[in-house]
């Protein structure tokens, strides 16, 4: 029963890298993530969401601090 997802991952995989089709395939979606990544609304959210998790980890290291010695 666990070897049906393997074997479909596998022939994708295969699919994927095997032929010309797949490959050009790979190749698009290579280039629309790209796209998306340099997208400067993506970047502006990025840039946000990371001083975000740099706030709350300085926020949150004098609780860790605390608890660690205690």
């Amino acid at each position: 029963m666990k070897a049906g997802p393997a074997f479909v991952i596998g022939a994708a995989l295969g699919y994927l890298l095997g032929t010309e089709k797949g490959r050009s395939q790979l190749d698009k979606a290579r280039g629309w993530a790209t796209e998306t990544w340099n997208d400067p609304r993506v970047q502006e959210k990025v840039s946000d969401l990371s001083s975000g998790v740099g706030e709350f980890a300085r926020a949150q290291s004098a609780a860790i601090k605390d608890r660690a010695g205690a």
